[in-house]
């Protein structure tokens, strides 16, 4: 979920209310009798409200939040009609994709007794692409026959390498993919071939250079991290091209094509590719816009989204949901201060 640390006041929302002391017995105003009906018979007690999202936070009984945003959730599916799906959420902007995420989603659908379509809704910055790879490889082999991914709002880096995998893509006029580069401490492994590139021109330029680049060079790298950083990108692509392996594609794309296009072709790793971009390279039979899919993604995200605003103002916490639409598959943690 974004960070964000504008208060209740800021967006309408009551500020947290001071618990007053309740009134000792024969104290205060006298307590008044139901009024009659028109028949001159007492009228029945008001049935109590149903606990609001914001009611419920401000308690702080984790049990009961996360019963009722899973209870929400299955709502939310009904009201959309996508109940008849195994749905199954990434939704995590807190931790880059890793074993963790995919041993959890695994588990979760490998205990489903008959096989069903799925529905995997992603929102992540990415991650370790070996993990994608296998979440994305095990939607598809224990679906019943569509794997479907929907994005209310970012699938980047190794979420977009898992998106490529799904029979379809759900997305949004708020939705993004991006390019699969791969990264090392946050900095792109192509990046080095760059400024290798760069540094050769420069010693065109100024051949006089040439000695101070290569006293640099030999100081500062290793030929091996050279190779391991290619092999790296193509690697990426590789992945890309066996999750994109016979679907069908827009005329003059094929697989290997568009593995090298996420992998290489993006200046910036950040690059957003929006769902106009995204049909252009993969076709309107594997994109898919403003769906019923991509609608529940979207209010559970708003949901989510509420939800983490709430525990952040009132608890200092953080939250993701890896999983299915259960109780145990939300997690809450305390807020980072990083």
């Amino acid at each position: 979920m974004p960070q964000d640390d504008t208060t209740p006041e800021e967006t309408g929302l009551p500020a947290p209310a001071t618990a007053l002391p309740a009134a000792a017995p024969g104290q205060g105003e006298p307590t008044a009798s139901p009024p009659p009906d028109a028949t001159g018979a007492a009228s029945a007690p008001t049935a109590p409200k149903p606990p609001t999202l914001f009611s419920v936070v401000k308690g702080g009984d984790e049990a009961s939040i996360k019963k009722l945003v899973a209870d929400e959730i299955k709502g939310i599916a009904a009201k959309h009609h996508v109940d008849d799906y195994e749905i199954v959420f990434l939704i995590d902007d807190l931790y880059s994709i890793t074993d963790f995420h995919s041993d959890r989603i695994y588990r979760v659908l490998s205990a489903v007794p008959t096989p069903r379509n799925i529905l995997l809704v992603v929102h992540s910055r990415g991650g370790k692409v070996e993990p994608a790879f296998l979440i994305s490889k095990t939607c598809k082999k224990l679906a019943l026959s569509k794997f479907v991914v929907a994005v209310p709002r970012k699938a980047k880096s190794a979420a977009t390498l898992l998106a490529l995998g799904a029979d379809e893509i759900h997305m949004g006029m708020m939705s993004q993919l991006g390019p699969i580069d791969p990264q090392i401490n946050n900095l792109p492994a192509l990046g080095l071939a760059n400024g290798l590139t760069k540094i050769s021109q420069l010693v065109c330029d100024y051949p006089k250079s040439s000695e101070m680049w290569a006293k640099y060079l030999t100081d500062n790298l290793s030929l091996w991290h050279l190779g391991h950083y290619e092999r790296l990108t193509e690697s990426a692509a590789q992945y890309a091209e066996r999750l994109l392996d016979g679907k069908l594609l827009p005329t003059g794309q094929t697989a290997k094509s568009l593995g090298e296009h996420f992998v290489n072709h993006y200046k910036d790793h950040s690059f957003l590719i929006d769902i106009g971009e995204a049909t252009t390279l993969l076709g309107d039979d594997m994109i898919k816009r403003e769906t019923p899919e991509y609608a529940f993604s979207n209010e559970v995200y708003q949901l989510l989204d509420l939800l983490e605003f709430l525990l952040r103002y009132f608890w200092k916490k953080e939250l993701y949901l890896v999983g299915d639409a259960t109780p145990d598959s939300l997690t809450f943690r305390k807020k980072s201060d990083a």
